[in-house]
């Protein structure tokens, strides 16, 4: 049933179809490590956004001083960095599609349909957790059809980012 939900938009994690990501593992003095944009996924959501009652957008950033959650263009969270403890990041695609395009081979429309699904399909995870304040972030990032591509190396520059961002600033790890 919480899969059901999550699927429509209601509650679970927070998954987003990426509009715009931003990655840079070694940024200048001003600059972010990591910025994420797009909206929540799910049909709720997104019969919200096109009757004009909802903004599902999700913004975060994570430079020197600060992580910032902006959900909703209205609801701010933000937490320094120095109290960083730990960060996760992850990279798959749906194997499920390019399985179902390899079975379905003999007929020619659906295979090559599946196989561009499958080739659009990569999903990223980002967490990062604080200590002081509980505060913590974890994302899920969808290429989709609409959003950005994500491919394989956008997921070890995250990985690199957040671990620079990390040892860079977080009072729990030796300079």
């Amino acid at each position: 049933m919480a899969n059901l939900l999550a699927k429509l938009g209601i509650g679970g994690d927070t998954t987003l179809i990426a509009r715009q990501i931003d990655i840079n593992p070694n940024p200048s003095s001003g600059q972010d490590y990591l910025y994420v944009e797009g909206d929540q996924v799910g049909f709720m959501n997104w019969l919200l956004k096109l009757l004009g009652l909802k903004d599902p957008s999700i913004r975060i950033s994570i430079n020197d001083s600060f992580i910032t959650r902006v959900e909703e263009g209205k609801f701010y969270t933000v937490s320094p960095t120095s109290g960083i403890y730990g960060f996760s990041s992850g990279f798959s695609k749906d194997k499920k599609l390019l399985i179902l395009a390899i079975l379905l081979i003999w007929t020619i429309i659906p295979p090559i349909i599946l196989f561009i699904l499958y080739t659009r399909s990569g999903a990223m995870t980002a967490s990062v957790s604080c200590f002081k304040d509980g505060f913590g972030t974890s994302i899920r990032i969808k290429s989709g059809l609409t959003g950005k591509q994500l491919q394989k190396s956008d997921f070890e520059d995250v990985f690199n980012a957040l671990k620079n961002v990390t040892s860079n600033n977080s009072q729990f790890y030796n300079k």
